[in-house]
């Protein structure tokens, strides 16, 4: 988890003291650092931090699969998988890095689609994961503060996004109706999704955190382990 945080949230924070511009990252998307046009003499360096810190998460799918097996397998392996997907597409959104001049095998924006379908999957195997915890919870088999986290983490950062998103598209089919509330919120940081990708960003860290500390070891077999006394040989309870 330490050089998780050192390799995504280091680098980036490096690359913003440097950044030839004012980088807030308040309005600012995250993009905006690993891209040759915004940030030409250090882009490189988040870009390798972040892919550092993606494979770096990689063991983190298996670890869930095995450890929320015990409360619901299908979910699991769904969170899982898509876990993988999101990481295996966050490695290839630094590769290709942000640019709006070329198109790249003929998308315009391939950067953003493919950091959006990370974040997507990413969205979906933590909102596994919170169902295979919440199963968990009511059969007392994994801990309830280890449900609670995560939905925490998980429900605030999406509810944002969904209700930022909504109100966008609703500025564009109905400028009229939407026009006040544009004019309120323009301003404010919710409006903004550089603030809900690094909100995104600081949850799904502290998602892995509640995995590696709330979370029981599990045995080759997927379920929890047992702790045996170091005097006896009776289990404890």
């Amino acid at each position: 988890m330490a050089l998780i945080f050192l390799a995504f949230f280091g680098t980036l924070g490096v690359s913003d003291e440097m950044f030839p511009q004012n980088y807030d990252w308040r309005y600012r998307v995250i993009s905006n650092l690993l891209s040759p046009r915004d940030n030409p003499g250090h882009y490189w360096l988040p870009a390798c931090g972040t892919i550092l810190a993606a494979v770096l998460m990689l063991p983190f799918a298996g670890y869930l699969r095995r450890n929320l097996e015990i409360a619901s397998p299908r979910a699991a392996r769904v969170s899982g998988g898509a876990l993988i997907a999101g990481i295996v597409a966050l490695i290839c959104a630094c590769l290709v890095v942000p640019q709006h001049v070329h198109d790249v095998l003929g998308i315009r924006r391939l950067h953003e689609l493919i950091a959006r379908s990370a974040a997507g999957f990413m969205a979906i195997g933590m909102l596994a994961a919170c169902w295979c915890a919440w199963k968990g919870f009511r059969k007392n088999l994994l801990d309830g503060r280890l449900f609670w986290t995560w939905s925490l983490v998980t429900l605030l950062p999406l509810a944002g996004i969904f209700l930022s998103e909504c109100l966008l598209v609703a500025t564009r089919l109905n400028p009229a109706w939407a026009m006040p509330i544009r004019s309120v919120l323009r301003h404010s940081v919710v409006w903004h999704l550089g603030f809900w990708e690094w909100s995104g960003s600081a949850a799904v860290f502290v998602f892995l955190c509640a995995a590696v500390f709330l979370m029981p070891a599990a045995n080759g077999l997927g379920r929890p382990r047992r702790d045996h006394c170091n005097l006896c040989s009776e289990e404890m309870p």
